[in-house]
């Protein structure tokens, strides 16, 4: 099937565990050790299986500065060829304090930068939303 838009908010999971156990694990154990490998990255092969997808990721850092969260956003751009990047700090204590509310910076291959402000996550998705509209119109 040939999708327009792949929109991916979050990574289906950034470590899967490194080996399966080979028995069932018994619950009478009062600890078990579990060594994790990463993941491949999905966003990654998007582009691969269909070129012309118009391609939406996310980046969330911790505690990071907005020059930095825009050069990991600039990063994954390339990484996985994605059209846009909507990138956020989840670690700061204003965020922590009011998860229903957030200011995310959207960065598009063209290198086109824009910031939302602080808003309710309902004025973000319209936002992210907007933009993604106006990018995907430009492009294709």
């Amino acid at each position: 099937k040939k999708f327009d838009i792949v929109i991916l908010a979050a990574a289906a999971s950034d470590f899967v565990p490194a080996n399966r156990s080979k028995k069932k694990i018994k619950s009478s154990q009062k600890q078990i050790i579990i060594k994790l490998k990463q993941a491949p990255k999905i966003i990654n092969h998007i582009k691969k299986i269909q070129k012309n997808t118009f391609l939406v990721g996310f980046k969330a850092e911790t505690n990071i500065s907005k020059a930095n969260l825009v050069l990991q956003a600039k990063k994954k751009i390339k990484e996985s060829n994605a059209d846009m990047i909507v990138a956020n700090d989840i670690g700061t204590r204003r965020y922590k304090q009011r998860p229903d509310y957030n200011d995310v910076i959207i960065i598009t291959q063209d290198n086109i930068i824009k910031q939302s402000g602080w808003k309710k996550k309902t004025q973000i998705a319209k936002f992210i939303k907007q933009n993604i509209e106006k990018t995907f119109n430009e492009k294709y």
